[in-house]
């Protein structure tokens, strides 16, 4: 919350930096072009010029914050036409109105002046205000090319860093499935539910070894696919006396998600978790939308000993989602003496 405070806070005082400097050139520029009495005739004598100058200021970094950050950095991502033009209508009422009343009732016009009757100044208005639109629009399409390039690279960086971390973990590839095929071919007549489980462990590792793209996203068919070969597995470690309640709803849904992200979350339970209370069973719920995706694992926590964690791959898995999703997602981890939860929330 306070981050989010200094970073307003931040965008206000650069758009009052800009504005008054562009506010100065252009007072500059025309007492240049028609000499300063005119100008300070323009803008009102004495202290009237001073106020005029630093309500200027205020009023327009206030007008251009909302314009760029409020209506037009949503309207260029979401695309919400309609709602934001209503929003824009409403704010420049708003702010003509507030102008009308500055300029004929506080300040007062000069009488002898023919650029103050209030049809000049409806006129003068609608031309300025078309002029702050464009502005605006210009502005924060910068402002969000910026931003999508900067979020590209840090897709990239965090590639990178993903792959030297599987050069420097993973066991060479070919010898680890060379070593799982001997062992699923010896174990196939003489145990034939250990040969399936060393062939699901094949294709987890193969999936997770897997060169995913760019972005390391998979379709979530795909990553719920695995997900399940991941419980089918540890079903078959534990002789099937896992207490599992997992629920699945799932739409026609063409979504893409971190590789390995639901994967870590169910492994984590299966780590850390009582695998065994009847009554506090690892519950596993994936319900996804055209719009949304809501995945859950909760757990009861085992007694005794804990594993060693370093909380690698919940980071990891967090980091990725924040890449891709931003603020369109949501990554919930609860936790007291007796129980874990973790919830990924993704808004499509």
């Amino acid at each position: 919350m306070l981050e989010s405070v200094r970073k307003q806070w931040k965008q206000i005082l650069i758009i009052l930096m800009l504005y008054a400097a562009w506010n100065v050139a252009v007072f500059l520029f025309l007492v240049r072009l028609q000499g300063f009495e005119v100008t300070v005739k323009q803008f009102g004598p004495g202290n009237k010029l001073y106020i005029n100058a630093v309500h200027t200021v205020i009023k327009g970094t206030f007008v251009y914050y909302i314009m760029i950050y409020h209506f037009m950095i949503p309207l260029i991502r979401n695309r919400k036409w309609k709602v934001i033009a209503l929003q824009c209508i409403l704010f420049f009422a708003v702010l003509t109105v507030y102008e009308y009343i500055w300029n004929f009732f506080i300040v007062k016009p000069d009488p002898s002046s023919s650029d103050t009757s209030p049809k000049i100044f409806f006129i003068t208005t609608a031309v300025l205000d078309g002029l702050i639109i464009l502005i605006s629009y210009f502005v924060a399409t910068l402002i969000t090319s910026n931003e999508m390039r900067k979020h590209k690279e840090e897709l990239e960086k965090e590639k990178l860093r993903a792959e030297l971390a599987a050069i420097k973990y993973q066991i060479n590839p070919h010898f680890l499935f060379n070593s799982l095929s001997f062992i699923y071919t010896k174990t196939l007549k003489s145990s034939p539910e250990a040969a399936h489980a060393v062939h699901l462990l094949s294709e987890i590792m193969s999936y997770a070894l897997d060169d995913w793209g760019e972005l390391g996203t998979v379709p979530l068919a795909v990553e719920t696919e695995h997900m399940k070969k991941v419980i089918e597995m540890n079903q078959i470690r534990f002789s099937h006396n896992l207490k599992i309640k997992y629920y699945e709803d799932v739409q026609a849904n063409d979504a893409f998600v971190p590789v390995l992200a639901f994967v870590t979350l169910v492994e984590n339970a299966f780590k850390h978790g009582d695998l065994n209370d009847e009554k506090n069973q690892v519950s596993i719920e994936l319900i996804a939308t055209k719009s949304k995706i809501c995945f859950l694992v909760s757990n009861k926590k085992k007694s005794g000993p804990k594993e060693p964690s370093k909380g690698i791959g919940l980071n990891n898995v967090q980091q990725r989602l924040q890449l891709m999703y931003g603020i369109k997602h949501s990554f919930t981890i609860k936790e007291d003496e007796n129980y874990y939860l973790n919830e990924i929330i993704i808004n499509l």
